[in-house]
């Protein structure tokens, strides 16, 4: 008999459900942006009658909130990941790199979420952004702590406002998703030209 831990854990029909509508949803606010998103243009994606999507979210603002924590969460684990497998001692050019190209990867990897999160987030009412904040300050932080352990190993030692490399190097980065397919395989030498301007 097979380990109960190697068994895949299937998902409740309602959690199936649940992430089919939140797929179209992320669709829609990628292509169309929030205004333009509805409910039954959502159900209409996602193969639904308008009405069955109230079994699952009260309305479209509660939709949009998790697209847009998620959209930052995919960026943000494997940013997080891709640093912490790195040795205590790796350069600081090497945790930057690592961490630049797991970004580039997961916005590729998660489009239509990434791209509905850079792309809406200014876009929704402050109530929707009120609810991202505590997500976009998780993200942030990481991004922060990966740029001190990149100084304190020999980079970035002509930067001293690592918030304004943070921004920088997110705006570098989140700019790629907006080309049309999103990051390609040609957009990863950003990561080259980034640490050749910021790993000195």
């Amino acid at each position: 008999m097979p380990d109960a831990s190697s068994i895949p854990e299937k998902k409740s029909p309602g959690a199936e459900m649940r992430r089919r509508i939140l797929d179209a949803a992320a669709l829609s606010l990628a292509e169309n942006g929030y205004q333009a998103t509805t409910l039954r243009g959502i159900a209409d994606v996602a193969g639904l009658k308008a009405g069955s999507i109230y079994y699952h979210f009260a309305s479209k603002e509660q939709i949009t909130v998790e697209i847009l924590n998620e959209g930052v969460e995919y960026v943000s684990d494997a940013v997080s990941r891709a640093v912490d497998a790195l040795p205590p001692d790796a350069e600081g050019r090497t945790v930057l790199k690592a961490a630049i190209d797991a970004h580039l990867s997961a916005l590729s990897a998660h489009k239509a979420y990434t791209r509905a999160s850079i792309r809406c987030f200014s876009m929704v009412p402050e109530d929707i952004r009120e609810q991202t904040i505590e997500t976009r300050r998780d993200f942030d932080g990481i991004w922060l702590d990966t740029l001190k352990r990149a100084r304190s190993h020999g980079s970035l030692t002509g930067h001293t406002d690592l918030r304004e490399v943070h921004r920088i190097i997110l705006g570098a980065l989140n700019w790629t998703i907006e080309k049309r397919g999103g990051p390609s395989t040609r957009d990863h030498a950003l990561s080259e030209t980034l640490l050749s301007l910021l790993a000195s």
